[in-house]
């Protein structure tokens, strides 16, 4: 779970971020709250805090997050190689999560 929780700070940091480095547009500010929520989720994993309970939440979060930004990207007042690389990412930790769960 050591890359699942590595890459969910990573990318909620950059999901927290991404308006400081594009622009303050309302979509920018929607990607604050899901950051920090995925910051939260790998701390918790990182520590062994949440146990395989923090693992689900956490796959739950990335697949609806992951989801949701592949039916919006489209739509989404933010940069286009960032909203790939958010789902690029979250692909990742779905992968690295449900390996580290089912082992």
């Amino acid at each position: 779970m050591g890359l699942a929780a590595a890459l969910l700070v990573f990318t909620g940091i950059w999901h927290m971020t991404e308006w400081v480095m594009d622009r303050r547009t309302a979509d920018t500010l929607r990607l604050v709250p899901v950051g920090a929520v995925y910051a939260l989720l790998g701390v918790l994993i990182a520590l062994n805090l949440g146990g395989g309970i923090a693992g689900v939440v956490a796959l739950l979060a990335v697949m609806a997050g992951m989801g949701a930004a592949f039916v919006m990207r489209r739509r989404l007042a933010v940069r286009r190689w960032v909203v790939w690389a958010f789902i690029g990412v979250d692909a990742v930790i779905v992968i690295a999560l449900v390996r580290a769960l089912l082992a």
